[in-house]
């Protein structure tokens, strides 16, 4: 989709953005912190590397389910403003950064809409095991997407099955639209990236069609620390989810390992 971007003078195509998303609470965070140590330029931030122009333009679930399928252009509108905030800012004229885009983890509610608005997207969708997302403080997502994914409002006992529900149903989406993308799509998991720093941050620099010999991988491997919280929800009874749900998690990459009785 064409749009009247200024061209930023630092060279990197207007086009071609990274973008991360992912369910929230499965470690977008670190994977912006690895961006911006590569040279990306990333727009004004808050302390957990969300965008702030991003967030304040589309963390609105009731405006987007409004026109999404009713009114598209209303969509890519916000889009066209949204980049012409970022290309234009002074930061972005830099000669330093290698290119360009933004962190926010609800980048994947808007996937469709990014990849058919830029032609040259490269998105990263982030993914941490869903039993112990089920069990994260932040169920932010939930509260504001869930009925974008047919979830009720849950009672305080089963918010950790309602978000495991979306946290299934949303990455089920993001992937279905990935695979449409080709090698412009790619899965990080937050778990592997956690116990394998080096072999993953290789794997993302050759996503990013980045020479690793520019920069220093041990260097950007100690921005990677393995939280305490992975592995959670082995200490909790996860007889409270049903067994097709438990087998979601599992098509979806991840062990599931005992419960407490």
């Amino acid at each position: 989709m064409s749009n009247q971007a200024t061209e930023p003078r630092s060279g990197f195509r207007r086009e071609a953005p990274v973008v991360i998303g992912g369910v929230g609470g499965s470690g977008t965070r670190v994977v912006a912190e690895l961006l911006k140590e590569m040279g990306f330029y990333m727009g004004k931030l808050n302390k957990s590397n969300d965008n702030r122009s991003f967030a304040s333009l589309f963390r609105r679930p009731e405006w987007f389910m409004r026109y999404h399928r009713s009114n598209p252009r209303v969509i890519y509108q916000a889009l066209s403003q949204f980049e012409k905030q970022m290309l234009q800012h002074p930061d972005a004229n830099s000669s330093r950064y290698v290119g360009w885009g933004w962190k926010n983890p609800v980048s994947h509610i808007y996937l469709d809409f990014l990849e058919r608005y830029f032609s040259e997207l490269r998105y990263i969708h982030v993914i941490r095991h869903g039993l112990d997302i089920a069990y994260s403080g932040n169920k932010n997502q939930l509260r504001l997407w869930g009925k974008l994914f047919q979830i009720k409002k849950p009672t305080p006992e089963q918010k950790s099955r309602a978000y495991l529900q979306y946290w299934i149903r949303s990455n089920r989406r993001a992937i279905q639209l990935g695979q449409k993308m080709g090698n412009r799509f790619y899965l990080l998991k937050y778990d592997d990236l956690c116990l394998h720093p080096v072999r993953e941050i290789n794997r993302l620099l050759r996503f990013l069609r980045l020479d690793p010999r520019r920069v220093s991988v041990q260097k950007l491997s100690k921005l990677v620390q393995r939280p305490s919280s992975i592995g959670r929800y082995k200490e909790q009874d996860i007889r409270l989810f049903a067994p097709h749900e438990l087998k979601a998690v599992q098509d979806l990459g991840f062990a599931v390992q005992g419960q407490r009785s």
